[in-house]
């Protein structure tokens, strides 16, 4: 079979998109919205809850962990500054980040099988043929076909926990290096990372680490984080949906694997694309300078000197802003700042609605796009003509898609890219 056909029958067929998972360039991934009943709203609290009993002391964090990297305090501009990334990747922002753990490799099949025979872990789901429980002699690939609160319940089995959002960025990030992908600038390829691979998942740390001996960061399996979805620079306590990081095995444009990119999922939803790196607090909490421990103890906020800015703003005293000049909302410009002390505030904020909420219900229509037809015939032989379907929900439209024997091409909230026969 051409390599050409087969990766197109792998990418096709993964699945693993999470919904919103390969949105044209620049544009920002799509919301999930499985055809299921909205799960209750979760809180960071009852993440927490439940690695509470698996924690471990505060003596015995301090002490590293021999299958962890230590990632250093730092505080950097999360996000794309304006005219880079997405809407949903911006404002940058500044965001700090105490030292912690995040291990080095992506949590294996044959860890998570421990787990389940341990009865702390349900088993990954089985109903999409990415699965990596459903083919033999990949022990050492990275568990996938996992949803956010199996991802919970593993890390806390080994007593740890979630990476952050803002922990995993800067980890990818290289702490203070910036740099775009885990390797550093360089577009992706399939000689650095696991990317537009017809077969599935890699063997774990099967290419060269990225920042602080990470493997994997970029492309395998995105990674859940425990940070819940909501426009930066919030960061809400509670949501219906979980942000996940880090770009897959089954992606075909370099964009997917950039550090900055968001996508989330709802915690029951799980893909084949989708997997789990833990981290570790480091205790006694190591905040960077300017900033100090929350009157909890378990984040650090800046006490002294000016928030940092994108490049053309300023802080006024309030917001950075475009030459340090408050901006009014209607003109733009203004970039808010987090909180300090989460603990001083009566409630986090919400997270923000799903963008395709009020897409759900419209119908699902098809139309040309002769602009990417170029793509289709130099990707997908026999299939030269480009469609995309549009309305209602990435998972509603799935099946209409395959029935259609049109290859997909790409996934965002535009819609779905399809290359067809005619």
């Amino acid at each position: 079979m051409p390599r050409s056909i087969a990766i197109l029958l792998a990418l096709s067929i993964a699945g693993c998109p999470a919904a919103h998972d390969e949105a044209a360039p620049g544009a920002a991934p799509l919301a999930t919205t499985a055809p299921i009943a909205p799960p209750a709203p979760l809180t960071t609290s009852a993440i927490g809850a439940a690695s509470a009993a698996a924690a471990p002391s505060a003596a015995a964090a301090a002490d590293a962990p021999t299958d962890a990297a230590v990632v250093p305090p730092g505080v950097f501009l999360m996000g794309s500054p304006v005219g880079r990334g997405d809407v949903e990747e911006r404002p940058a922002h500044e965001a700090i980040v105490a030292s912690f753990y995040l291990d080095t490799t992506e949590v294996t099949m044959d860890a998570y099988a421990a787990c389940v025979r341990a009865g702390a872990c349900t088993p990954t789901h089985t109903e999409h043929p990415f699965c990596n429980v459903r083919h033999e002699g990949r022990g050492d690939h990275p568990a996938n076909c996992v949803d956010a609160t199996q991802a919970d319940a593993y890390c806390a089995h080994v007593g740890k926990r979630l990476p952050r959002e803002r922990e995993w960025e800067w980890a990818a990030r290289g702490g203070a290096e910036d740099r775009r992908f885990a390797w550093g600038d360089a577009p992706p390829d399939r000689a650095r990372a696991c990317y537009m691979h017809e077969a599935g998942t890699c063997k774990v740390a099967s290419f060269a680490p990225g920042a602080f001996g990470l493997y994997d960061v970029s492309g395998n399996v995105w990674e859940w984080t425990s940070s819940f979805y909501a426009a930066y620079p919030d960061e809400p306590a509670t949501g219906q949906f979980r942000i996940y990081r880090g770009g897959s095995w089954s992606r075909r444009f370099p964009k997917w694997l950039r550090n900055e990119i968001r996508n989330r999922y709802k915690p029951t939803e799980w893909s084949a694309a989708l997997g789990v790196r833990c981290a570790r607090s480091k205790l006694p909490l190591e905040c960077p300078p300017e900033t100090a421990p929350t009157s909890r103890g378990d984040d650090c906020v800046r006490v002294t000197g000016a928030p940092i800015c994108e490049a053309g703003h300023a802080w006024n005293g309030k917001v950075c802003a475009v030459g340090g000049v408050p901006v009014p909302a209607a003109q733009g410009g203004a970039i808010p700042a987090r909180s300090a002390d989460p603990a001083a505030t009566s409630a986090a904020p919400e997270a923000a609605p799903s963008p395709s909420a009020a897409a759900e219900a419209s119908p699902i229509a098809r139309a040309r796009t002769p602009q990417h037809d170029a793509d289709c015939v130099a990707h997908f032989p026999g299939r030269p003509s480009a469609y995309v379907y549009t309305g209602s929900t990435f998972h509603a439209r799935e099946p209409v898609v395959r029935a259609s024997g049109c290859a997909k091409r790409d996934v965002g909230r535009f819609g779905t890219s399809v290359c067809c026969a005619e």
